[in-house]
Parts: C-alpha cells; structure tokens; sequence
C-alpha cells in the first residue's frame, strides 16, 4: 500500500476538537467524520498487512481515529510480540500531516500495569552498537528523538546521535520522559514508496532486536 497526498493532508486542519468545528465551521463537521472514518478503514488494513511476513509480533491495536470529544491530528497503531502483551514496551507506527514514523516505544499510558519497568525499557540505549553491528544497521536511515519532541519534527539523525549520546543521558533517569530510536520518514519521501509495509516490515524485524532488549531478565 502506499500514501497520498489527502492522507497527510487529513491532520492539516485548523480545528480538532468538535466543539470549535461546529463553533467556526459547522457545514463541515460530519464530512470530516466522514473523511476520517474512510480514512482510518484503510488505515487498519494497512497496520494488518505490516504485520505479514514479520516473526513474534502478536496482533496490532489500532488507536481510534477519535477520542470522542475530538479527531486526531495523527493515526497510530502499536505491536508488542506475543508473548510481552503486558509490557508497556512495543513498536509503534505514526502517521501525521508531516511524516510517517516506525520507532521502538515506551507506552507511559500503560506503565502502572506493565509487568516490565522503564528501567527494563530503556536498556535498549546501552546495545545500540551491538545492534548496528550484528545487524548491520545503515544508520543513516534512523533517526533518534524523544518524547519532549512528541510528534515534532525535533529529532537526529543515529550517526549524529552516536558521536554525542551523553546529550540525552539525563532523560534516561526520568520515567516521564525518554529516547524513542525509529525512521522518520518525510511526507515528501513517504510519496515515492509504492510498498510501505515492506519498509515498515524491515524496519520493526530490525528494531525486534532492540525491543528484545526491554525486556526484565531478572
């Protein structure tokens, strides 16, 4: 499957919650609905279809294109392997008006009822060169950013990360806060690609070895 221009374009808007478009602009309020709804169809059948072909992955959620008071300004749908379901560590993927992401995450919203920590989570940062060696990683292709940034365009690139990655050492001691490694790729690039499952089935086999590392070996 691929994405188009109107996919991206869905997140840019004025307007999220409800209550302002039926305040500012009333005549569009149930054609977005609409909009979003076609949308995030074909959205789930594109989180399912990422999943084939890739090995320990247990069925994807897909989070709701509204949280009944407004609509997103992103889709986003998570994978954890079949047997960590109840670790609050996973691989997301993102869409919004800017980007398509796939990245190793910590899911803070279920953190109280994680059977792993975020100490567990976050030791995936000290087997980063083990990472890129064993796998051959091209670093090139991976950015490194954190959940300061949220969805801003804030990030850099893996190599830059590696020549200085004491810059981030302080968020790694607070839970609230931490490093998310992924592909951050443009809407601009995102365009050109016929086939993004296949990128997306790459990228979560690769980041598989890092999320291995979340885990609570005690």
């Amino acid at each position: 499957m691929r994405f188009y221009e109107e996919d991206f374009a869905l997140f840019d808007r004025d307007y999220f919650q409800f209550r302002q478009m039926k305040e500012f602009t009333p005549t569009l309020v149930e054609g977005v609905k609409a909009e979003y709804k076609v949308r995030w169809d074909a959205w789930k059948e594109f989180v399912a279809l990422c999943q084939q072909e890739t090995f320990g992955f247990g069925k994807p959620k897909v989070e709701s294109w509204t949280n009944g008071w407004q609509v997103r300004s992103h889709f986003w749908a998570f994978y954890k392997g079949v047997s960590r379901q109840d670790s609050a560590s996973m691989v997301a993927i993102l869409l919004n008006k800017n980007n398509f992401r796939i990245y190793l995450e910590w899911h803070a919203y279920r953190s109280a009822d994680s059977v792993t920590s975020y100490e567990d989570h976050v030791k995936w940062v000290q087997f980063l060169p083990e990472w890129i060696r064993e796998l051959n990683i091209d670093v090139s292709t991976y950015q490194i950013w954190t959940s300061y940034e949220d969805e801003a365009d804030n990030f850099v690139g893996l190599a830059d990360y590696l020549e200085e990655p004491t810059r981030f050492d302080e968020l790694l001691g607070i839970s609230k806060k931490w490093l998310r490694i992924g592909r951050i790729i443009s809407k601009e690039e995102a365009l050109k690609v016929v086939a993004m499952e296949e990128i997306v089935r790459e990228t979560m086999m690769e980041l598989a070895y890092l999320y291995s590392k979340t885990e609570s070996f005690e």
